[in-house]
């Protein structure tokens, strides 16, 4: 098929072979073409002319001026039109040409040639056999046109084509009224559509934040600035989002004003950035609390940890060790109950110590100490301005146990409302500090520890049900120390050599008279008061030996071991009443009646002596 812009040309060549027809073989052709060369002579086409009785090729100006060749001086050839063609073009081209004079049809092909001055060009050739009346061919006629140019604009179209084509990035060829005019395959595939499927849609098709205004506002930037990129998230034909980032800028095409728009697909960024930002928040977090536990083990620094403090010969106690070890291995939540000074808190760490938490610190709150009005804030922390004198943002206790252990100390004292609060805590292991949104996760171990009877106070309504059956889940019951007075003596030489050695001093023993006042004593403070006596008999002391002085307890103090127990004395009592009633418990005349106490308290007194099943 002969390209477009030579057709004009080659009708003028037929007209030109026909008049040659019809004129006398006396009338020369070559100066007739000369006559119609000079007619194209503003074309950039070339024409020549071979005529094969006479063995002769005619050139037109511009076929010399093609092939860089002097007008005068140099002979033109007909092989000269496919010099240095490829032998393989070559080959073609008199397959082409052979095939032009059997049909009598024109030929067209294009080929590289190598000029006088030893430039490269591409040039269009056409050619057409002429017939004389006897059907003998006489002449070809035909038409050079360098098309270097184009050659190469096409080159270079076919590259850019191919880029557009391959790039995963998305473009858009937009006007002025956000149409989309074309797209390459790369936006197509982003949005999940197919490629004719694009055109005629708009930005607001495929954007939710789209809008007339924005989208002037865009197109203003872009002018003004010649780029512009920012980001926003596009919709897929299924429905689903993705974020990307957009490129714009601003071109004209014969008068028109369109925007071509380059769009990258960032959700891999943007996860990214995501876990950058978690994990820098990670680290920040994990910074604050490394602080916040150096500050709060620097004012615990005076806590012995000394898990050998806890010493006992007494049976009873040392199966509680036993179980404290083996609860130790687990992430249990621990009830320890027990009298003031029973060594609650440093059987705690002793759990802690042994467990796999042992790494991180054990933090430690009393609950009994705190007004409730700042408990909640140093549990679970409070954000900057949450309330007055709230000047920063401040980790609760619970952020600053997280991987470790939250020893909760007379956690029976806790008032209702953050008890409440707590028992979630427990539950679904996170919370929002006071005056925030954010939900904190944590991980934490917990351990409370207690001196009241926290069933007789769910009886009376004085603490959550559902928090003590959460917090009781392994109970370790510590004893008091008038109950075990074997462990006084081991325990009263420990304490002679620990506060020997703190002052200076070199005591060796107790004396037997000092012992046995020891022994005799009641001890309503257990092993802290008895820690607090010796602590003041050694500084007293004067010897090697600790004996009977002022620093004896001068109350309490019992004259015979036959004394029974405070509990003892409960349980009789507890059976004579009942005698007296009958085994009647609740009712006018039952023995909670009787004493005067809530029937669910005396039902629980009367379970713990092992008076009911």
């Amino acid at each position: 098929m002969t390209p477009h812009y030579l057709d004009n040309q080659l009708v003028k060549i037929d007209k030109r072979v026909s008049k040659i027809d019809s004129e006398n073989e006396d009338d020369s052709a070559e100066g007739k073409l000369k006559r119609l060369s000079r007619a194209i002579s503003l074309s950039s086409l070339g024409i020549w002319e071979y005529d094969i009785k006479a063995n002769q090729v005619w050139w037109s100006e511009e076929v010399y001026n093609i092939y860089d060749m002097d007008l005068q001086s140099d002979v033109p050839t007909l092989d000269k039109v496919f010099d240095h063609a490829t032998p393989e073009e070559k080959e073609e081209i008199e397959s082409i040409i052979n095939q032009a004079i059997a049909t009598g049809k024109e030929y067209v092909v294009d080929c590289r040639i190598k000029t006088k001055l030893g430039k490269y060009k591409y040039v269009n050739a056409i050619g057409k056999p002429h017939y004389d009346s006897t059907g003998e061919l006489t002449h070809l006629f035909g038409t050079v046109m360098d098309i270097t140019d184009r050659r190469e604009k096409q080159q270079q179209f076919r590259f850019a084509d191919f880029t557009l084509k391959s790039v995963s990035d998305g473009i858009y060829w937009i006007d002025a009224n956000a149409k989309f005019i074309q797209a390459n395959p790369g936006a197509a595939n982003m949005l999940g559509y197919e490629i004719d499927e694009l055109a005629g849609l708009s930005g607001k098709d495929i954007n939710p934040d789209f809008n007339e205004q924005k989208s002037k506002e865009y197109w203003k930037i872009t002018k003004e600035k010649g780029t512009f990129t920012f980001e926003t998230e596009h919709r897929r034909k299924n429905g689903e989002m993705v974020p990307v980032e957009i490129t714009n800028n601003v071109f004209n095409f014969e008068g028109q004003e369109y925007r071509v728009s380059i769009v990258r697909d960032i959700t891999e960024r943007k996860k990214r950035e995501k876990e950058i930002l978690e994990s820098l928040e990670e680290v920040r977090q994990l910074r604050d609390q490394l602080q916040q536990e150096n500050i709060y083990l620097r004012k615990e620094v005076k806590i012995d940890f000394d898990v050998a403090n806890i010493i006992t010969e007494n049976p009873q106690l040392q199966e509680v060790l036993l179980q404290a070890r083996q609860v130790s291995e687990t992430d249990a939540t621990v009830l320890i109950t027990g009298e003031s000074g029973t060594g609650k808190e440093l059987m705690a760490r002793a759990i802690h110590n042994l467990s796999n938490r042992r790494s991180r610190a054990m933090i430690k709150v009393n609950c009994a100490s705190l007004p409730e009005s700042l408990i909640e804030s140093e549990l679970f922390g409070h954000e900057k301005g949450s309330f007055t004198g709230a000047l920063q943002q401040k980790m609760g206790r619970f952020e600053l146990a997280n991987g470790g252990t939250l020893f909760l100390d007379e956690i029976g004292e806790l008032p209702p409302s953050i008890q409440v609060k707590l028992l979630r805590v427990l539950q679904e292991r996170e919370f929002e500090r006071v005056g925030g949104t954010t939900t904190v996760k944590v991980d934490v171990r917990i351990i409370a520890a207690t001196n009241k009877n926290l069933e007789e106070e769910v009886a009376e309504g004085k603490f959550r049900e559902d928090l003590y059956y959460r917090i009781n889940v392994f109970p370790l019951p510590t004893i008091a120390l008038r109950d075990r007075p074997e462990d006084i003596p081991p325990l009263v030489r420990y304490f002679i050599d620990k506060y020997s050695r703190k002052s200076g001093k070199e005591i060796d023993r107790i004396s037997k008279k000092a012992m046995e006042a020891l022994q005799q004593y009641t001890w309503p403070g257990n092993v802290r008061e008895l820690e607090n006596i010796m602590e003041r008999a050694v500084i007293l002391s004067t010897g090697k030996v600790i004996d009977a002085g002022a620093w004896l307890p001068k109350s309490k103090m019992i004259p015979s071991r036959q004394v029974k127990s405070l509990e003892q004395m409960e349980k009789d009592y507890l059976k004579e009443i009942l005698e007296m009633t009958h085994g009647k418990i609740s009712g006018p005349d039952g023995a909670a009646k009787l004493l005067e106490v809530n029937q669910n308290t005396l039902y629980s007194r009367l379970k713990k002596h092992g008076m009911l099943p």
